[in-house]
C-alpha cells in the first residue's frame, strides 16, 4: 500500500494560500511568532484585563509553545491557527477571572456528583454521551459552550436584548471553515454548533488538553500531559462548568453528564474533583479502536501539517492507547466498585435500549419515557455514517492486526471484549 501524504488531503486553495504565505515569510512578513510572554501581553492588551488567575497554567503553556516551535512541522496557516487558538484561550482566562472576581457566587455553586463516561476514543463514547444527554434530568455542554465557555460583555448585552448569543454565530462560522478545509473530519466526529459536546474544550483552557496533540504533532507536550499531575486542569474545568451553569441559570441540584477520552488518561484527576462521580466505562474491540483513533488523528493533523508520517501516527497512538489503559486500570482502584459500570460497545450496538436500561439500573434512576423517547429521536436523526463512512485500515498507519491484538490482549481479556468484523469499507483490513 502506498504511504499516505498529508498534502493530498489539503484543498487546493489551502495549499495555494500557504504557498503565498511562504513567499511573504521570505521577505520577513507573516511570521506568526509564538512566544509565551508576547502571547500573554497581547491577551492583556486585547481584553484590557491583567489577571489570568492561578498561574499553574503557565508551565504547560511553556511546554506547549516550545513543543510547537521545535517539533510541530506546521505550514504557515497552521502556525497562524495555532497562535490564534492560544490567544483565544488566554483572552478567555482573563475574562473568566474577571467574572469570578466580580461574581463570587459563580465559584460558590454546588455541583452534584456527575455521571461520567470514561472510555477510549472511538469506543462509542460520543453516542453514549449524546444518548444520556437526551435525558432532561442531566446537564450537558453544547458545542459552542465547550469552545467558548466564557461569556463576553457582548453576550450579556445580547441576552438582555433577547438576542442569540454571539458565540453561536462565531462557532457557526468556525465550523463552516473547518468543514470546508477538512471535509473528512465530519465523518469521524459529527460536528454542529448546537450538538452535545464533550468538556475537552474546557480542559484546553488549562493548556493541558489532548486537543493540542490531535491537531499538531507535539510529542514532548503529549508526554508532559501524560506524566504530569493534572489536578489543576480538572479544578479549572470545574470552575468553567460552574461559569457555564451560572450564565445559563441552571438549577444547582441537577447533575452533569460528562465525557471525553482524556478521562482515560486522567481518571485520578477526575476523581480528585468529583470523588462521588459515577463512571460508565464502554469497551470496544481494541483493534477497531486503534485503527479508528489513528484515522481520527490523521484527519485532524493533515490540514495544518504538510509532513505528517502516518506510520508515526500509528506508533504514537498504539503506544498511547496501551499506556492510557494501564494508567486507567490503576486509577480506577481509587473509585469504589459500586460507582463503576462497564458496558460493551457490542451490546449498545445490538440493543441500545436494553443497554441503557442496564445503565439506569446502575444509576438508581427510572428509565423514564421522556429519556427513552429523546434517545430514540436522537438516534433517528443521527444514523451511523450520516456524514459519510469513516474509512481506515491499520495498514495505512504501519500497524499489524496481530501486534495490536497481542499488545492490548490484557484489555480484551479483562472485559471479555468480542472481536468485530473487519472494516467493511476497505479490503486492506482483514
Amino acid at each position: 500500500m502506498q504511504k499516505m501524504r498529508a498534502t493530498d488531503y489539503q484543498r487546493v486553495p489551502w495549499r495555494a494560500a500557504n504557498t503565498l504565505l511562504r513567499a511573504a515569510q521570505k521577505v520577513g512578513l507573516a511570521r506568526f511568532p509564538l512566544d509565551v510572554q508576547q502571547l500573554l501581553d497581547d491577551a492583556r492588551k486585547a481584553t484590557g484585563l491583567d489577571d489570568f488567575g492561578d498561574e499553574r497554567f503557565l508551565e504547560p503553556l511553556q511546554v506547549l509553545v516550545r513543543s510547537t516551535n521545535e517539533e510541530a512541522r506546521l505550514n504557515p496557516l497552521g502556525r497562524w491557527l495555532a497562535r490564534s487558538n492560544i490567544e483565544r484561550l488566554l483572552q478567555a482566562r482573563l475574562r473568566a477571572q474577571d467574572l469570578f472576581r466580580r461574581h463570587p457566587e459563580i465559584l460558590a455553586r454546588r455541583m452534584p456528583d456527575p455521571v461520567v463516561i470514561v472510555g477510549l476514543g472511538r469506543s462509542g463514547t460520543t453516542r453514549l454521551h449524546r444518548l444520556l444527554a437526551s435525558d432532561q434530568r442531566f446537564l450537558h455542554l453544547k458545542s459552542w459552550e465547550s469552545v467558548y465557555p466564557v461569556p463576553t460583555p457582548e453576550c450579556f448585552a445580547a441576552r438582555a436584548a433577547g438576542q442569540p448569543d454571539p458565540r453561536i454565530k462565531a462557532l457557526d462560522g468556525a465550523l463552516k471553515a473547518v468543514l470546508y478545509t477538512s471535509p473528512q473530519v465530519e465523518a469521524v466526529h459529527p460536528l454542529g454548533t448546537l450538538e452535545v459536546e464533550e468538556e475537552l474544550g474546557l480542559l484546553q483552557h488549562a493548556m493541558t488538553s489532548q486537543i493540542f496533540e490531535i491537531i499538531n504533532e507535539l510529542p514532548s507536550f503529549a508526554e508532559y500531559i501524560m506524566t504530569h499531575d493534572q489536578h489543576y486542569a480538572y479544578e479549572y474545568m470545574v470552575d468553567l462548568m460552574k461559569l457555564v451553569s451560572w450564565f445559563r441559570g441552571d438549577p444547582q441540584d441537577k447533575p452533569w453528564v460528562l465525557k471525553t477520552p482524556q478521562h482515560m488518561q486522567d481518571t485520578d484527576a477526575l476523581l480528585h474533583v468529583f470523588p462521588g462521580a459515577r463512571l460508565i466505562c464502554p469497551h470496544r474491540d481494541p483493534i477497531k479502536v486503534v485503527g479508528s483513533v489513528c484515522s481520527t488523528a490523521w484527519n485532524s493533523l493533515v490540514r495544518d501539517n504538510d509532513h505528517v508520517d502516518p506510520y508515526q501516527v500509528g506508533r504514537h497512538w498504539l503506544d498511547k492507547t496501551e499506556r492510557m489503559l494501564h494508567k486507567n486500570f490503576r486509577d480506577r482502584q481509587l473509585c469504589p466498585p459500586q460507582q463503576q459500570y462497564d458496558v460493551l460497545y457490542a451490546d449498545i450496538t445490538a440493543d441500545w435500549e436494553q443497554a441503557m436500561r442496564g445503565i439506569y439500573t446502575f444509576l438508581g434512576m427510572p428509565f423514564e419515557e421522556q429519556a427513552r423517547s429523546g434517545m430514540a429521536a436522537w438516534l433517528d436523526s443521527n444514523a451511523q455514517h450520516k456524514h459519510g463512512a469513516h474509512k481506515y485500515s491499520l495498514e495505512q498507519f504501519g500497524l499489524d492486526r496481530d501486534e495490536v491484538d497481542a499488545r492490548l490482549m490484557f484489555y480484551r481479556e479483562r472485559f471479555d471484549i468480542p472481536y468485530e468484523t473487519r472494516n467493511p469499507h476497505l479490503k486492506a483490513e482483514q
